[in-house]
């Protein structure tokens, strides 16, 4: 049993890190084929960051028209922390988090 749960683990590191080669491996054919400087390349990661922001909101939004309830309110909406932690939305009180 312990013997099958290593070789599981390894099974799925070792297809990690050939998702995370065959990535990195688009990456480099999109950079040399492409003629983008480094500044489009910042604009286009700014463009994805505010765009995955838009749609976290719609995603708040349709939560909360699918709820039903009428009192539902979002409170606070911020993107993901390995997308650069930014705060969208926070009507929350001093009070309420202490």
């Amino acid at each position: 049993m312990y013997g099958q749960t290593r070789m599981l683990l390894v099974d799925r590191a070792a297809a990690a890190v050939a998702r995370l080669a065959r990535v990195a491996g688009l990456a480099v054919r999109l950079a040399t084929r492409t003629r983008m400087s480094p500044g489009d390349c910042y604009a286009a990661l700014a463009t994805a960051q505010f765009m995955a922001a838009h749609e976290l909101i719609e995603q708040a939004a349709d939560a909360v028209e699918a709820s039903g309830d009428p009192d539902a309110e979002v409170l606070h909406i911020s993107t993901p922390a390995w997308f650069g932690r930014m705060t969208l939305h926070d009507e929350s009180d001093e009070e309420t988090q202490r």
